[in-house]
C-alpha cells in the first residue's frame, strides 16, 4: 500500500466518525509524515484507535505548548 493511499483511508475513517474532510492534512515533517486536524486540534483517543484497527499505520501523539497559541497536537505517523 503507498503512503497517499494509506492517508486517503486514514482520511475517509476519520470522516467516518465525524470529523471535517477539509480540516484533515497530512505534513512532512522531520520525523516523516504527520497528521494534523485543523489548527493543531485534539483527535480523540477512540478515533485514533479506529482508524489504527482499520488501516496499516501507528499514530505517535505529539504535543508541544505555543507561548502565542498555546497547546498544539498532532500525530506523527508510522505504516506498518
Amino acid at each position: 500500500m503507498n503512503h497517499q493511499h494509506i492517508e486517503d483511508k486514514v482520511k475517509l475513517l476519520l470522516v467516518v466518525q465525524g470529523y471535517d474532510k477539509k480540516e484533515i492534512r497530512f505534513k512532512d515533517s522531520s520525523n516523516g509524515r504527520t497528521l494534523q486536524y485543523g489548527y493543531w486540534k485534539i483527535i480523540s483517543f477512540n478515533d485514533i484507535m479506529y482508524v489504527q484497527d482499520h488501516c496499516p499505520v501507528t499514530f505517535t501523539i505529539v504535543n508541544w505548548e505555543d507561548e502565542d497559541t498555546g497547546p498544539l497536537t498532532a500525530y506523527q505517523m508510522s505504516i506498518i
